[in-house]
């Protein structure tokens, strides 16, 4: 391509600036009109008849020989500059074409311009400090392991039995949520998390807490689709089931200081009986079974969130 460029470009300079035979001539002849004009007007002296005469005659070859040289100089004149701006024409037109070609998208979305997504990563500062307490900590597991419970949570609420999650969440936040449900629970309503989609978790930060609990902050982003409908007639009261919304939440997860990560225990089964005589949990129960009085909260070890809000995108990347 550039060669190319190099002998077109080569091209039009030598065109423009090689001297041509013709636009010499045409100068010469201008010359020597002007002097015939002078010595014409010397012998007119003589006779004023045989003046007139020669004088028509002569400026009639004059202006012949004048109007001829000048047509030569015009016409090679208008060729070369014909030529050369036909010559710039094709050049500028072959750049165009070529940038245009550069810039063509195949296929069926042409004017799609996909929206460019900042990175999202760990904080390495905030990893490392986990990691110098608990050796064992793995980022990318724990993140693999948030997004089950986001998942969870999700279903649990569209399902109206937080019993479900009762072990991922602090006695705090289950009770919270447990209330909010009930809610819907007696207006015989359900709230519907549905299409769920997590795009994006990041571990934002870490504190420590030597006299209670450490907590470890992670930012997560996802697409659902969020509406409300009467259990009745299953009609949507609320929201639209057919618009995907994009959510981030802050959500922060806490565990004894000194606690070690332990194998398996995030993958242990979520269940609504009491582990320990085997009665059914209602959802308002938090900590503690109502018959046998046995924790059912998971080992201090575990992670479990603690707080769960909305935030701005910007948390992701910041």
């Amino acid at each position: 391509m550039k060669k190319l460029y190099t002998l077109l470009a080569t091209c039009l300079l030598l065109f423009f600036f090689t001297p041509f035979n013709s636009i010499d001539a045409g100068v010469g002849h201008s010359r020597s009109g002007s002097s015939s004009r002078s010595s014409s007007r010397s012998s007119s002296r003589s006779s004023s008849s045989r003046s007139s005469s020669y004088k028509s005659s002569y400026r009639s070859g004059s202006s012949s020989s004048s109007s001829g040289g000048s047509l030569g100089t015009g016409m090679n004149m208008l060729i070369m500059f014909g030529v050369g701006g036909f010559l710039l024409y094709m050049f500028i037109k072959y750049l165009s074409d070529q940038n245009s070609s550069s810039g063509k998208s195949y296929g069926s979305s042409t004017g799609y311009n996909p929206p460019s997504h900042r990175r999202v990563e760990h904080n390495t500062l905030a990893v490392n400090r986990v990691k110098y307490g608990d050796p064992n900590f793995d980022a990318d597991a724990f993140a693999s392991w948030v997004k089950e419970v986001y998942i969870q949570l999700q279903a649990a609420w569209t399902k109206k039995d937080w019993n479900l999650v009762r072990s991922l969440e602090s006695t705090s936040l289950y009770s919270q949520h447990s209330t909010q449900l009930e809610d819907h629970i007696r207006a015989k309503t359900t709230n519907v998390l549905e299409k769920v989609y997590v795009e994006n978790i990041r571990i934002k930060d870490f504190y420590e807490n030597p006299d209670g609990n450490d907590t470890l902050v992670v930012i997560l982003s996802s697409t659902l689709r969020d509406y409300v409908i009467d259990d009745e007639t299953r009609k949507v009261i609320e929201g639209d089931p057919k618009q995907d919304l994009f959510t981030v939440y802050q959500m922060n997860f806490i565990r004894k200081h000194g606690s070690q990560t332990e194998n398996n225990v995030q993958d242990e089964a979520v269940s609504d009986h009491c582990p320990n005589c085997g009665a059914p949990l209602k959802i308002s129960a938090i900590s503690q079974c109502e018959y046998c009085g046995a924790e059912l909260t998971r080992s201090p070890n575990q992670w479990v969130l603690d707080t769960y809000e909305v935030v701005d995108e910007d948390e992701l990347y910041n």
